[in-house]
């Protein structure tokens, strides 16, 4: 069975739909089981419905990620790097942003932080690292539409000064918008 065009989707969301819920939930389990990133992401998913559960999964995920051991990384390991982040970032974007952009910002800033021990882990797939960081730049930009322009301004321009492997463009961008919304606004006063 594969699932790559619309109509492929469609017929599995309908299988799986046909399911009881206890064996949906016994299959999320035995996935929550797992090591790696996909258990990590069941392992969040599982505590979703609760903000505070899902924001201490999401920590300590990132720091996971930093406490990883350095190793050669031309195997799968290194490209499991990426993916734990675009899990990670998943996980924020619709779990905790729509219900809390300043815990989704800090997330965002300590998983950008993180950004030198990734390069360091993810062998050749560094060009998985550095899009994952530009979608987390995106998310930070959606995250500061709603929280105070100079407390968020001080913390990425410190982001910014301690770019140590220029993967941090993305948070420039972020900057500059809220630079230029500034302008407009003190204009319009």
């Amino acid at each position: 069975m594969t699932i790559e065009t619309r109509a492929d989707v469609a017929a599995v969301l309908e299988r799986l739909e046909r399911r009881s819920p206890a064996s949906l939930a016994a299959f999320i389990l035995s996935l929550g089981q797992e090591g790696g990133p996909v258990g990590e992401q069941v392992r969040t998913f599982v505590v979703g419905d609760d903000l505070a559960a899902t924001v201490a999964s999401l920590e300590e995920r990132i720091a996971a990620l930093r406490e990883s051991p350095a190793r050669d990384r031309r195997d799968r390991v290194g490209e499991d790097v990426g993916r734990r982040l675009n899990y990670i970032l998943e996980a924020i974007e619709t779990l905790v942003l729509p219900k809390d952009p300043r815990a989704a910002f800090e997330l965002l800033v300590l998983l950008v932080q993180g950004d030198g021990d990734a390069m360091e882990q993810c062998g050749d797939h560094h060009d998985a690292v550095a899009s994952a960081l530009e979608r987390a730049a995106e998310l930070i930009a959606q995250a500061v539409k709603t929280l105070p322009p100079q407390e968020v301004r001080a913390t990425l321009q410190r982001l910014i000064a301690e770019d140590d492997y220029g993967t941090r463009r993305g948070v420039v961008a972020v900057v500059r918008a809220l630079a230029v919304e500034g302008e407009s606004a003190s204009r319009s006063r």
